[in-house]
């Protein structure tokens, strides 16, 4: 892909946003762990790098950060870098300026105003104000050789800078957001006007290209497991395998006990009907509710619920295993940016970098076990 927009991603809440909004201007953007080795990025032969926000501070001994040798491999490519919050305050510190806590902490709507009309904002005016939505407690202290202040908060705070020469650009605060008016016209002009990118990319393309990586992934004598739900994220997930790989498909749906009046019957005639989809319907409402019974606080009982799930999977594999005289090979779950995003180990224990904000039953837990030999 030409203009590949590459998004690192260190935990923000949105990013999965970013990597929507570009898509909708017609620019192809992949989502990658913020810390994965150089070699993951090169291969890729991004155009542009975002650095995604995150909930760290980068004078903690744990916070993540970029590979080594990536600002090196991003001069000598000419590619463009924009850090987001917690990335522009990663791409100071790493250029050698000086990041600090904030005497006052910045969370909201906020104004900013143009300083320079140049780079990033070469469409506006210097004086011309816009709302944005600030997240951020640390801020930009001195900023590295090469770089200068082109917009600030009206607290007088770094809300945008750039280092032309470069290729190097940093937000404060966050484009991709609806509470930031401006920021998408702000973000079209960073890509197409100061960037370069090539728009052509469209939605239509990404149903052959995920089957091409289905295809691509599984041998062809695999079995695959799908965890439905009767959403809409499990369920293009399990059309798109079933496209890719046909009966080799096993699809199983949990009444759990807590669904909607006439909500399996409607899902199960939907997936058959409609979808005609390969899918076994397990009635687990006893085992469930008997579970939660007494239980009150809401993240025990999303625990109890993901832990009974993994049962209900682990003994379909097992079952599937002795029809088939082998094991499943891979499990499929269908769900949202920020379900992975937040449903991760918090900092601190090598994996990832989110904060959970709420554990996820549709997220991890089975595609660990050593039953299910992938995810």
């Amino acid at each position: 892909v030409k203009s590949l927009v590459l998004i690192l991603d260190f935990g923000s809440q949105y990013t999965h946003l970013i990597t929507r909004r570009i898509r909708a201007l017609s620019v192809f953007s992949l989502c990658i762990s913020g810390t994965s080795p150089l070699s993951s990025i090169t291969s890729l032969n991004p155009k542009v790098v975002i650095l995604s926000g995150g909930p760290h501070s980068v004078h903690s001994n744990d916070s993540p950060s970029f590979a080594d040798g990536f600002v090196d491999w991003a001069q000598s490519n000419g590619v463009f870098v924009l850090g987001i919050c917690y990335g522009l305050q990663l791409l100071v510190q790493r250029l050698g300026g000086e990041v600090r806590v904030g005497e006052k902490q910045e969370y909201g709507r906020m104004d900013i105003e143009v300083e320079k009309n140049c780079g990033i904002f070469g469409g506006k005016k210097v004086g011309d104000k816009q709302v944005v939505w600030m997240s951020h407690g640390d801020e930009a202290a001195r900023l590295p050789d090469g770089f200068e202040v082109v917009a600030r908060s009206q607290q007088g705070a770094v809300a945008a800078v750039e280092d032309r020469d470069r290729k190097f650009y940093g937000l404060q605060y966050h484009p991709e957001v609806t509470h930031s008016p401006e920021g998408m016209e702000t973000l079209r002009y960073f890509l197409f006007d100061v960037c370069g990118v090539n728009a052509g990319w469209k939605m239509e393309d990404v149903m052959d290209e995920e089957i091409e990586v289905i295809n691509n992934t599984l041998a062809p004598d695999d079995h695959v497991i799908c965890a439905l739900s009767g959403g809409v994220d499990s369920t293009v997930a399990a059309t798109l395998v079933h496209k890719a790989i046909g009966d080799r498909l096993h699809c199983v749906f949990v009444d759990n006990g807590l669904l909607r009046y006439k909500e399996r019957e409607r899902v199960m005639e939907t997936f058959e009907r409609d979808l005609h989809l390969p899918v076994t319907c397990v009635d687990a409402s006893e085992q469930f509710l008997s579970k939660l019974k007494g239980v009150v606080d809401p993240e025990m009982k999303r625990k109890i619920i993901g832990k009974e799930f993994i049962c209900i999977f682990d003994a379909f594999a097992h079952e599937l295993e002795q029809k088939l005289g082998k094991k499943p090979a891979f499990l499929v779950q269908g769900t949202l940016y920020p379900d992975v995003i937040e449903s991760c180990p918090p900092p601190g224990s090598g994996r990832t970098h989110s904060h959970t904000i709420k554990s996820h039953h549709n997220v991890g837990g089975s595609a660990t076990r050593k039953d299910i030999e992938g995810s």
